[in-house]
């Protein structure tokens, strides 16, 4: 999913898409549900259901950074401020933040550097490189200080060059947090759907837009196995790839699980 404004086509803190464009629009105004429950395919045995309860996808947040030094003569390096050179000590940096900054043992972060960009020829030194990542966190004290954590390390390693780093920050999604006693009181509607084909699902490092709904209403958020019989799901390809293939006769598993969930949800609201 890309994450664009869509008024301006620009991506950033204000943009609004998927759910978080339809609460703006007033989605819950009218009438606001008292539990919501989301679905998604995933490699894994077919049929089978996974949950976990507490924070289930990642927050996300764009990192951008540009660097800044000065122009010259690659042959010439000593009258030049080399913005590559500090680029690839800040990618390396930003990972030393999450192995030596970041609270691996209250919960897990990421920060990925996915593009880089500068130069025009191989013996110019450039005046600078833009690069941009993802930095993906399911606690949000974590998020904050990896924030802040991020921000001064690549401003000091380019300082430390002579160069300048200019860091921008763009929250995107949130942690979806599946609610503790919804997931609880569905845990057993969902075994039943599942004929007791589940599994406690794993943290993976995706974001979703559920999670703006969690926020409005108690949430859980589900996923379903989709890889064939004979097809081990840890070799079979993920999601958003071009080889993905959905074993369909999971979907009814996952069909009759969201039914089921809506229907014992009702049932209990109304004793």
């Amino acid at each position: 999913m890309e994450w664009y404004c869509k008024s301006t086509g620009t991506a950033g803190p204000d943009a609004s898409w998927g759910a978080k464009l339809m609460l703006e629009d007033g989605l819950f105004e009218s009438v606001k549900p008292d539990a919501i429950f989301a679905m998604h395919v995933m490699p894994g045995p077919s049929g089978q259901l996974s949950w976990r309860s507490g924070a289930t996808t990642a927050a996300s947040d764009m990192l951008n950074i540009t660097v800044t030094g000065h122009q010259g003569h690659g042959g010439m390096p000593w009258n030049t401020i080399d913005p590559v050179v500090a680029s690839a000590q800040i990618i390396n940096g930003v990972q030393t933040v999450v192995s030596r900054k970041a609270n691996l043992t209250r919960s897990p972060a990421v920060v990925t550097i996915g593009s880089i960009h500068g130069g025009s020829g191989p013996n110019i030194v450039p005046e600078s490189v833009a690069m941009s990542g993802t930095i993906r966190t399911y606690d949000q004290d974590v998020r904050d200080k990896l924030r802040d954590d991020l921000t001064l390390s690549a401003e000091k390693i380019a300082e430390s060059a002579g160069a300048t780093a200019e860091v921008s920050i763009e929250p995107m999604y949130s942690t979806t947090i599946n609610d503790a006693e919804l997931t609880a009181s569905m845990a057993p509607v969902l075994e039943r759907a599942a004929d007791g084909k589940v599994a406690t699902a794993e943290l993976p490092g995706a974001a979703e837009d559920f999670s703006f709904f969690a926020q409005q209403a108690p949430g859980l958020y589900v996923f379903l196995g989709v890889t064939p019989d004979g097809q081990d799901p840890a070799t079979a390809a993920p999601n958003h790839n071009p080889e993905f293939f959905v074993d369909e006769s999971a979907l009814v598993v996952g069909s009759r699980a969201m039914a089921m969930m809506a229907v014992n949800f009702l049932a209990a609201e109304n004793e």
